[in-house]
């Protein structure tokens, strides 16, 4: 009688099958990626309309109570929020003016709430040393570049369409943007007023 060898099927796997599974784990963590990215990019649009919005109204509220616009030293009708004019624009909004007769705002009313403490010029109020009570240094959106805001300042209830040229928008005090992560006018990424 003949008796067969019985070979033990080894257990493991082969290099075929741990080069499908490491295949398999890289298209999934490649697709989180993307989704990843994608949930961040619209918290940032959604931050940053939430920003826009509560600009716009405490400009809006401020010339309720005081019938006029602030009055800024700015270059050009585009006050973005940082440097010298947007500094004091936002100071004026944030009812945080040193006491004196040139006061805009002055009953002192905080206009511009809403806006979370930013760090490292990323999302939100910058303030110097000292945190809240120190100095405004700048208002940022989350992808770290300032507002741009227009006033309209000669009242007529229009306002030069600054991402669309030649275009007028109407019946608006003011408008603000952000030209989001790329920078460029007239992106998807923008986020805007209007």
């Amino acid at each position: 009688m003949k008796t067969r060898l019985q070979r033990r099927a080894k257990s493991g796997f082969t290099l075929v099958e741990l080069l499908v599974v490491i295949s398999i784990i890289i298209v999934l963590a490649a697709m989180s990626f993307g989704a990843a990215q994608m949930a961040m990019n619209k918290a940032r649009k959604t931050q940053a309309l939430a920003d826009i919005s509560a600009i716009e109204q405490s400009i809006e509220r401020f010339f309720s109570e005081y019938s006029r616009f602030p009055n800024i030293s700015s270059q050009s009708d585009e006050v973005q929020t940082t440097g010298e004019a947007g500094v004091e624009l936002l100071t004026i909004l944030l009812g945080k003016e040193e006491t004196g007769t040139s006061m805009q705002n002055p009953r002192q009313i905080p206009f511009l709430s809403g806006i979370k403490e930013g760090k490292r010029n990323r999302g939100g109020i910058i303030y110097g040393q000292g945190g809240s009570s120190a100095s405004i240094e700048g208002l940022y959106d989350p992808w770290g570049n300032p507002y741009v805001i227009l006033m309209d300042d000669d009242y007529d209830d229009e306002i030069r369409d600054p991402i669309k040229s030649g275009t007028i928008i109407r019946n608006r005090k003011v408008v603000v943007y952000t030209l989001g992560n790329d920078k460029q006018p007239g992106t998807n990424d923008d986020v805007k007023s209007w």
